[in-house]
């Protein structure tokens, strides 16, 4: 066997089987029922202890004697009547005032075979006592081979054994020369299949299927609601907590997930303030320490030095003051243009110089936070015009949202840098300073709204040269933080 290819054949036969839980599900129902219907109706079509009696059995045999006593001994005018009214399913009587047995019934009887001539014995003999000595005169038998029951094949009849001659047909002449006609009917053993027996399978697949899709669809809720309220966590940790109703399972994983939704909240929330507090406490003692170095009696040149630091510090502990109250910020979502935000953006820096361009005609509704796109948009523009010289704006909806691509003309970004400028106070420029770009928080902000959407932004070097920034706005559920139409 090669490497790997049992667990290719693990993957092929998983492909094979339906994704969900609800349709595995109904499938399980559907095979499992549909085979206890099958196995239920060959048990009791097959599962009978006693054979069924045979048309010329004694049973048979001794009611037809007993039924032709009483219309021989009934008056002549009313042994029709007599006759019909002792007819039952199985045997059928008629009386007739024929003189001569019916010719077909002679032919029957010269060309009967062995099987034929025993069974007339045995009728003769259970009629003497009541008609006395009978020759093939006053007695005639023949067999009748009948149609296949109604509602099946006769190929399948025969093809289950069922005989095909089950009636016998016959008249017993009576001492005034009339004669009472018989037909004797066996029990017809029906085919296990027949055109009922599927039609009732049918009807009771549609009605489980119908059954099982309710079923199912109620008791996978649960879970929908879950992975809903899971994909409301990674994008807003303070979404509105899940439901605890339902079974009692439901209930308590519902219970733990609120829980860990809380204290989620609680970490991400003690971080925040803990830079904030951080970030105030820094600057007092900046400030004291920048007043004792400008009254320092030291050579300038090394006074520069050390105030640069300090304002250095002191841009780092307002950045992260701005980072964190960024974050912290509880910016209810809407919906609004996202097309004319960006064009809004494109325009000022245009304004100001730039060279922006914006494709795109039409409205781009989009349901989230308008403040926080803005700075994200701002942040990428605002670095494609300084370090790519241009910008080129281009926004569009995919299957699954809204993509916006950010093209410059510059030197790009090393490919083994381009997921770490993501980092917090992380610059490709070793120095901090304002004049040749910010602290390193812009493409962190700028991650953190995208993801804090359900969406991310990238980086990618483009082969013609430039940089390309693209981000995806995933279209989120109505509880969600982003929406696109």
């Amino acid at each position: 066997m090669l490497p790997g290819s049992g667990l290719r054949g693990v993957t092929t036969r998983m492909k094979l089987l339906p994704d969900s839980i609800r349709t595995r599900t109904i499938l399980v129902l559907l095979i499992g029922l549909t085979m206890s219907h099958l196995a239920s109706t060959v048990v009791y079509s097959t599962g009978h202890d006693d054979p069924p009696a045979p048309v010329d059995g004694p049973a048979a045999v001794d009611r037809l004697a007993t039924l032709a006593g009483l219309i021989d001994r009934t008056a002549a005018d009313s042994r029709a009547r007599v006759a019909q009214a002792l007819s039952r399913p199985g045997l059928h009587l008629s009386w007739t005032e024929a003189v001569a047995p019916d010719k077909e019934d002679a032919v029957a009887d010269a060309v009967a075979g062995r099987a034929d001539k025993a069974r007339w014995i045995r009728l003769r003999d259970a009629l003497a006592p009541s008609f006395g000595p009978l020759d093939e005169g006053r007695l005639s038998l023949r067999t009748v081979r009948p149609a296949p029951p109604a509602g099946t094949d006769g190929a399948l009849h025969l093809l289950h054994g069922i005989p095909p001659e089950t009636h016998l047909a016959g008249s017993i002449g009576l001492a005034d020369g009339s004669r009472i006609a018989f037909h004797m009917a066996g029990p017809v053993q029906t085919p296990t299949w027949t055109q009922r027996s599927l039609i009732s399978t049918l009807v009771m697949l549609a009605g489980t299927l119908v059954i099982a899709v309710w079923a199912t669809g109620w008791i996978t809720a649960p879970l929908a609601a879950f992975a809903r309220a899971a994909e409301r966590l990674g994008t807003d940790v303070a979404a509105a907590p899940l439901a605890e109703d339902g079974p009692r399972e439901v209930r308590a994983a519902a219970r733990a997930f609120n829980q860990m939704q809380r204290r989620i909240r609680s970490f991400v929330d003690d971080r925040l303030q803990f830079v904030a507090a951080v970030s105030h406490d820094l600057r007092t003692p900046i400030t004291r320490l920048r007043l004792r170095t400008e009254q320092l009696p030291i050579d300038p040149g090394q006074q520069d030095k050390m105030l640069r630091d300090l304002d250095e510090m002191e841009q780092m502990v307002a950045s992260s003051m701005a980072f964190a109250r960024d974050e912290a910020a509880d910016e209810p979502a809407q919906a609004f243009d996202l097309a004319a935000l960006l064009g809004t953006l494109c325009d000022d820096l245009a304004d100001a110089g730039q060279d922006v361009s914006f494709a795109w005609s039409g409205r781009l509704v989009y349901r989230g936070r308008p403040l926080a796109m803005k700075r994200l948009f701002a942040n990428l523009l605002e670095n494609a015009v300084r370090y790519g010289r241009r910008a080129e704006v281009s926004a569009g909806r995919s299957p699954s949202g809204l993509v916006v691509r950010i093209v410059d003309a510059g030197p790009g970004i090393p490919e083994d840098q381009l997921e770490r400028v993501f980092r917090p106070f992380y610059r490709i420029e070793g120095s901090r300073n304002r004049r040749t770009g910010g602290l390193g928080l812009g493409l962190a902000t700028v991650r953190g709204v995208a993801r804090g959407h359900g969406g991310d932004v990238t980086l990618t070097n483009r082969p013609e040269g430039g940089l390309c920034a693209t981000v995806t706005l995933p279209v989120a559920g109505d509880d969600g933080k982003g929406r696109a139409s």
